[in-house]
Parts: structure tokens; C-alpha cells; sequence
């Protein structure tokens, strides 16, 4: 066994002792979990579940459904009151419909601190585990979109000539959409090597299957082409819940998120980002959009073949915005990262029975030290959301990064997440209702079924539809606290 392997098995021996797992005797009891399907974020539960009843005698149960499912099983058990589910796994952007109506147990101070809440990061705790400034969940993972790129390609001195030659600047991480698609033009359909063979590659490979959170990945595009510098507003105007989904630098991104096919994997309409991973660690493309999980895959050698070829940054700008204030394109490139999703936080129904065993559970697997392995472990769907998983590189070289390698994936995620021009997810009542909607159009448009402006069109109708049903000044106040929108800017 190589020196690394075996620190890294030592290392996660150690946080296995060490986790704080609850002396309290829970015999008799079941913890129903509920959360996704697959090995992502419901696999940890499979997995440190049975140090939690080894320690405790209570029994852990997982129940699983499809993404596109998971609302609604979850909202529809709550709402009736069935008592079908203990401990909720869900996503930070429901929590308008999960704890403003009560239907989460409040998390006492004592819990807060038995998980070291203080070391997450401002962004994953004050802002996604509470509702009106009350905690209803615990921090468990951290998401934001970030670039990935094959650096082996993509800084190889071999390709740099002659894409200066057609293109008419440099190569390297693309700043903007339009390098990101020059690039996916130029390497797509080229022999390249991967891993010492020769092979064709794709230009690019993004998500794009409908319910399957790939309305996301086209969201990180409208960013760069609709967030306003300065105005944190971006779902809708803080002026009167106005849609912007339909405006000029929306319907640009989804134009070009239906472009991309033609330079990049043709099949990306029928993938997840579940599949775009594997791929990408596969070496299938040069370039792709994610959360941190690709980072964690592409050096676990059991399934990457490009371990230590693969750059990390923050999401490509675009190279002009929509002002939709002023009603005018901004001629000036636009970085403006996307903190997709949020992260999956850690809730108790209320309507439990067995509220302090669940409790005790949501706390073990959100403790500092069961998240820290978890984050460095590919698979696991745990992304970074705590300082102590961005201090040091040593935790990340133990799990297969190298050391420049583990700092660029490190950076990348730091820069994400304190960019200033950052565009935070929509988090208000109804936002699995508004996203669900958007999500439908896109796959019309992905289809060649309606035109993007028809889509988006589509979309900004039916979400006012939604604003009108629910209220559009409780929506819009919702919206501005969520947005930490301040009046006149």
C-alpha cells in the first residue's frame, strides 16, 4: 500500500473514532432518513448510519426518491401530517415551503454548537438553515457552481499557437462564455491523448435532462448574461416581483446553452449531472460546469482517468450584460459566479415521534468531523461549506489531489463563494414551483420543440401566475430579504 493510501485510510480511521456519536440509549427507535436517490448525499446516511445505532441501539431507515420526486414527497407528507419521515435531507432553496409553514422542528442552540456551527461559512449557515432568523436546519453541504477544464489540453503549449492563429487571443481558462465556447469549438471532435491513448474528445459536457437539476447548470449561464453589478436582484426586479427570465440576457444564455451540443457531446440532452461526472472524469471532454463534486471524482483513481489533469475555476462572465433597469446591453465582461442550489441542509419534522433520536442522527452526520471526511471523499455529494475544509490542502492531498492541484480546487471555490458580484439562488415560497416550471420550457427549447424567447416567455408568465397565487407582496418581501436587497442602490 503506497504512503498516501495509507494516510488517508489512517486519516479517515481517525475521524471515524473521533466522530461524536451520542451516548444517549435510542433502543427501540427508527429514524426514518429521506432524501435523493443515488450514492450522492443519501449515500452517507447507508454509511455512517450504523456507527450512529452501534453507539445508540435506535435503527436507521432511508427512504429515497428521484430528484424531480423529492418536493413532493417530502411537502405532501408534511403537509397531511403522515409522520412518514424523521430526518429531512433536502434542498436549502425550499425552505419557504418546508420551514416557514412549521413543518421543521427549531434547532436548539446546544445542537448548534455540538456541531461547531461557527466554523461554517457565513453563506451555508445564517443564509440556508434559517427561516426569518430562526434556525430550522443544520449545515451539511455547500454548493456553487465552478468551471472545470482539462488543463492538460487547455495549457499545453502544443494547441496554443493555432488557436491563436483561428481564434485571435490566447488560450487558456476561458473568462467569458464566448472563449468557453471557442475553446469547446476548437478542441471538439479532436484526437487527443487521455491517459497515454489517443482518442476523439468533446468540446463541452453539461447536464441538460429535464428533472434532474440541469435547469441549473443553464442558470450559471444567465448569470453572467443578466445579473446587474451592484443590484442583487437577478430571479425577479425588487421593484414589483417582475420576472427577468425573459429578458435579452436570459434568452442569450439559453440560446447558447442549446448551442452547445453542437460543439460539445450531442447526448448532453439526455444526461445528468450524475452522468456528466462520470464522463468528465472519464476524460470525454475538455470542458464542463458543476458543483465541487467533479473535483473529488476526478482524482479518485478507481474511476478517473484524467487524476490530476483537470483545472478548477470560477464560471466563465459573459462578455456583456442586460441591464434591465436601464433596458440596455453593457458592452464590459461580467463575471458573476452562481451559487447554485445552496447546498442540502438537515432538518426534523416536527410532526416526528421520535424527535430526540432524530435529532441526535441530524447532528452526528452534520458534525464537523463526519462532513470533513465526507467533503473530501468523491461520491458523497458533500461539498465544502465550513473554513476548516478551505484552511489547509493537507485533507485533499491525503484523498488524491496533488498539492498544486488541491490548491487551485480550494481557490476556485473561495472565489466562487466571496465574489462580490456572486448571484444567489431563489429561496422564497413556491421557488421547487417556479424552478420546476422554468425547467419544463427549457426542456422545450433543448428539444427544438419552441424558440428561446418563446420559452422564457412561457416561464415568466407562468411565475407570475405563481407571484399573483401567493401573494406578490409577501413574495416580493420574501425575495428582497432573501437577496439582502437594501432599496435604492
Amino acid at each position: 500500500m503506497c504512503k498516501q493510501k495509507l494516510f488517508l485510510l489512517l486519516a479517515l480511521l481517525t475521524i471515524a473514532l473521533v466522530a461524536p456519536v451520542s451516548s444517549q440509549d435510542f433502543s427501540g427507535q427508527t429514524v426514518v432518513v429521506v432524501t435523493q436517490t443515488g450514492s450522492a448525499i443519501g449515500g452517507p446516511v447507508l454509511d455512517k448510519g450504523p456507527i450512529w445505532e452501534e453507539a445508540t441501539g435506535g435503527n436507521i431507515v432511508l427512504q429515497t426518491f428521484a430528484f424531480g420526486e423529492l418536493f413532493e414527497k417530502i411537502v405532501t407528507a408534511l403537509s397531511t401530517g403522515s409522520g412518514d419521515y424523521d430526518v429531512l435531507i433536502y434542498a436549502a432553496d425550499w425552505a419557504g415551503d418546508i420551514m416557514a409553514p412549521g413543518y421543521v422542528m427549531e434547532i436548539p442552540q446546544e445542537t448548534l454548537e455540538a456541531i461547531e456551527a461557527d466554523d461554517v461559512i457565513p453563506l451555508y449557515a445564517d443564509r440556508i438553515t434559517t427561516w426569518g432568523g430562526v434556525p430550522y436546519a443544520l449545515p451539511y453541504d455547500g454548493d456553487a457552481h465552478m468551471l472545470y477544464y482539462r488543463k492538460d489540453l487547455v495549457d499545453n503549449e502544443m494547441y496554443a499557437a493555432e488557436f491563436e492563429a483561428e481564434y485571435g487571443y490566447a488560450l487558456g481558462e476561458p473568462a467569458t462564455w464566448s472563449q468557453y465556447r471557442d475553446i469547446a469549438e476548437f478542441f471538439n471532435g479532436n484526437e487527443v491523448d487521455t491517459a497515454g491513448s489517443m482518442a476523439p474528445i468533446y468540446g463541452a459536457l453539461e447536464a441538460q435532462r429535464r428533472n434532474a437539476q440541469s435547469y441549473w447548470v443553464y442558470l450559471s449561464r444567465a448569470a453572467g448574461y443578466g445579473k446587474v453589478p451592484g443590484n442583487p436582484c437577478f430571479f425577479f426586479s425588487c421593484d414589483d416581483m417582475t420576472p427577468q427570465v425573459n429578458n435579452p440576457g436570459w434568452v442569450r444564455a439559453l440560446e447558447e446553452y442549446i448551442d452547445i451540443r453542437n460543439v460539445g457531446d450531442p447526448e448532453m440532452i439526455n444526461y445528468d449531472v450524475a452522468d456528466t461526472r462520470t464522463l468528465m472524469a472519464t476524460g470525454t471532454a475538455v470542458l464542463n460546469l458543476d458543483w465541487g463534486d467533479v473535483g473529488t471524482i476526478s482524482v479518485d483513481e478507481n474511476v478517473s482517468l484524467v487524476k490530476g489533469a483537470v483545472g478548477f475555476g470560477v464560471l466563465p462572465g459573459g462578455d456583456s450584460y442586460w441591464d434591465y433597469e436601464a433596458g440596455e446591453w453593457v458592452m464590459e465582461e461580467n463575471p458573476a459566479p452562481f451559487i447554485a442550489f445552496g447546498g442540502w441542509i438537515i432538518s426534523v419534522a416536527a410532526d416526528s415521534d421520535v424527535t430526540e433520536a432524530a435529532l441526535d442522527f441530524a447532528s452526528f452526520l452534520a458534525s464537523k468531523d463526519v462532513v470533513n471526511e465526507l467533503a473530501v471523499t468523491g461520491g458523497t455529494g458533500i461539498n465544502p461549506s465550513r473554513f476548516s475544509q478551505l484552511a489547509d490542502t493537507a485533507p485533499w492531498v491525503a484523498a488524491g489531489f496533488d498539492e498544486e492541484s488541491a490548491a487551485d480546487y480550494l481557490d476556485a471555490i473561495q472565489n466562487t463563494i466571496n465574489h462580490p458580484n456572486a448571484v444567489l439562488d431563489i429561496r422564497i415560497t413556491g421557488s421547487a414551483e417556479y424552478l420546476s416550471t422554468l425547467d419544463a420550457e427549457i426542456a422545450r427549447a433543448l428539444a427544438g420543440e419552441i424558440s428561446a424567447q418563446e420559452a422564457l416567455d412561457n416561464t415568466a408568465e407562468l411565475w407570475n401566475a405563481i407571484t399573483d397565487r401567493l401573494g406578490r407582496d409577501a413574495q416580493l418581501e420574501q425575495y428582497k430579504a432573501a437577496v439582502g436587497y437594501m432599496g435604492d442602490m
